[in-house]
């Protein structure tokens, strides 16, 4: 009964926020992939929503059109990663993750970076760590998804005062060093940190399960965000990209169009050592279970970019990668649901 009234009532919240445009643009994209018409995907998405708790784009970016009802019920959606979130993850201390220079102080020796709080330093502190350095990068410390992010060249900024006080007044109060990747990882794609989303749960036992384990990918930008123009592809258990990467239209990248690095079957660097790193990580904040890690690999070893309690929802897109099924099952055996 409660799983039925949470379900009926995501449905009343679609509906009552229903963009009318918005839902025919994942309608259309999911029209192409059968003969149905447009209308009629339409029906189906919000059957879906009721069905399988599964957002509009969810049901665009896994290709749920062209999937039998037995494969749907595989797929994690981000609603229920969502009501998993806040069953497991304590919101009291969620300000560690949500706020970027909390994260730095608590996790500090594994960023693998040096780092800046404008509010709490003067001019000449912010002159310091500018000093020597050819780029740095300044955030908003509550800034998602790649939002609220700015490369900065040091040979053009001027008057040290003016920044300081522009940082003030944007917000974007956390001031980083850039970090140098992996050699390997720029052969990818050298415009941006190309990085890692590592999905863990760390159960009643204290074990450290991996549920998810993604390559996001530049192409074309500065960040390799989803919702602004990266790509990414699911990895195996040893860090080998399992298919194609797609972005956030569903284009297919079997090969980087940028470099022309093949994409399938990439062997992302220094991986078991990410999976030592993601399961120190997750036993440092006992309170949060349940997180998404952003890391990166620097030439020396991995460092952790962010941790997201919000972890995102990644799987297999069908049509790129022809994998049918989602990651549901090891969520449910990790969590035990």
């Amino acid at each position: 009964m409660n799983r039925l009234y949470r379900r009926a009532r995501f449905f009343v919240r679609r509906v009552v926020s229903f963009d009318r445009e918005r839902v025919l643009q994942f309608a259309r994209q999911s029209a192409v992939l059968s003969k149905a018409p447009v209308w009629w995907v339409a029906l189906d998405m919000a059957w879906c929503a009721v069905r399988y708790e599964t957002t509009f784009e969810n049901y665009s970016e896994w290709d749920f059109r062209i999937l039998r009802g037995r494969e749907r019920r595989t797929y994690m959606t981000d609603p229920k990663s969502f009501h998993l979130s806040r069953r497991l993850n304590d919101d009291s201390v969620r300000g560690v993750f949500d706020d970027k220079l909390q994260f730095a102080r608590r996790f500090g020796d594994d960023l693998g970076r040096a780092w800046l709080d404008v509010t709490a330093s003067d001019e000449a502190a912010l002159s310091a760590f500018l000093a020597g350095r050819e780029r740095v990068i300044t955030k908003n410390p509550g800034g998602v998804g790649g939002n609220g992010i700015t490369m900065r060249h040091v040979r053009e900024i001027d008057d040290v005062a003016a920044l300081r006080a522009e940082l003030l007044a944007s917000g974007e109060t956390l001031v980083e060093e850039v970090l140098v990747q992996h050699p390997e990882m720029a052969r990818l794609y050298p415009g941006s940190v190309n990085s890692l989303r590592v999905v863990t749960y760390r159960d009643p036992d204290d074990v450290v399960h991996v549920l998810a384990s993604v390559l996001k990918v530049g192409n074309g930008g500065v960040i390799d965000n989803f919702s602004n123009g990266g790509m990414y592809t699911m990895l195996d258990e040893a860090g080998r990209a399992l298919h194609p990467a797609s972005d956030e239209e569903g284009r297919p990248f079997a090969t980087h169009p940028i470099t022309g690095v093949e994409i399938t079957g990439y062997q992302v660097p220094l991986y078991s050592e990410i999976l030592e790193l993601v399961d120190r990580l997750a036993r440092r904040v006992r309170e949060m279970p349940y997180i998404g890690w952003d890391i990166a690999i620097t030439p020396e070893r991995p460092v952790v970019i962010e941790g997201n309690h919000n972890t995102g929802v990644f799987q297999s897109k069908p049509s790129v990668s022809g994998i049918r099924h989602g990651l549901l099952p090891r969520y449910r055996a990790a969590m035990r649901f």
